[in-house]
């Protein structure tokens, strides 16, 4: 399994895609992820924090803390990219795309004084890749010019130093699939995008479902991709503590059994790359 959560502070939620635009919940990020270290710690898991880059330049929360990453990194967390300031990618441009990969991997870079080397693609986008039958009409008709697709985002990626991305594109038979009423759960493989290791996401939160899903891996020997936001841990949604609690007491034991192993992307990276995958 690998657990991530996006940490998007004040940029994240004034970037919204959803609908009624901007969102109040930009102060929460910071709160919340001083309490999900805390329970992090009770549960002895360690996962990746994918952090907006400019939260980790000096100045004032809602828009920045970069005590509070070093504090993340401290704890034996990965720190990633989450891009410079939760910018839509597809729509970012070519040109511009590197600025904002670099910019982010410094600021990362130079406040936890680590390398960092996993992508998070802010919205799980882009979505379109033609290689693996993934088109996004949405981003085509949004971006009909200058449109910044998976394998692009992983070559500019590679480039820069980066070794892992998630990623969250569905071929069309999936998607097909899924609206037919089939199960949109699958068993994502290690795959190599343009020279980066890539896991697709495949679960959302901590309900029962993720539960379900992650003892369907473990009897098939396959992986579990889960992301959440440190800012929902106070609601009552799935990303909740509520449901977070019981989904980590679950973990733990699957863990003290030998059932199951938590990883962080980093590690994930470094074995394919040491295998010449």
């Amino acid at each position: 399994m690998i657990l991530f959560w996006d940490f998007d502070a004040e940029w994240g939620a004034e970037r919204s895609r959803s609908g009624g635009g901007p969102k109040a919940w930009g102060p929460l990020e910071f709160r919340c992820t001083e309490r999900l270290l805390k329970i992090l710690d009770r549960f002895s898991v360690k996962v990746c924090f994918a952090v907006v880059g400019a939260v980790a330049l000096p100045g004032n929360r809602p828009y920045h803390d970069p005590g509070l990453i070093r504090e993340i990194a401290a704890q034996g967390h990965e720190v990633a990219s989450h891009a410079m300031h939760h910018e839509w990618l597809p729509g970012v441009g070519r040109t511009d795309l590197r600025r904002v990969i670099r910019q982010s991997k410094e600021a990362l870079e130079t406040c936890i004084m680590q390398p960092v080397t996993t992508f998070a693609p802010t919205y799980n986008q882009p979505f379109d890749f033609w290689e693996r039958g993934s088109i996004s009409l949405s981003e085509r008709r949004e971006v009909p010019r200058d449109r910044v697709d998976l394998g692009f985002l992983c070559k500019i990626l590679r480039e820069e130093g980066f070794t892992f991305c998630r990623v969250a594109y569905k071929p069309i038979g999936e998607r097909l699939g899924i609206r037919l009423g089939r199960s949109e759960n699958f068993m994502p493989r290690v795959e190599r995008i343009r020279g980066v290791v890539t896991l697709r996401v495949n679960a959302f939160g901590f309900r029962q479902d993720t539960t379900r899903l992650m003892d369907d891996a473990v009897a098939k020997n396959g992986y579990v991709v889960c992301f959440a936001h440190p800012h929902a841990l106070e609601g009552n949604g799935p990303q909740s503590e509520n449901y977070l609690i019981p989904f980590l007491e679950h973990v733990q034991g699957l863990v003290s059994s030998e059932n199951l192993e938590v990883l962080l992307p980093r590690e994930i990276a470094k074995e394919h790359y040491s295998r010449g995958f």
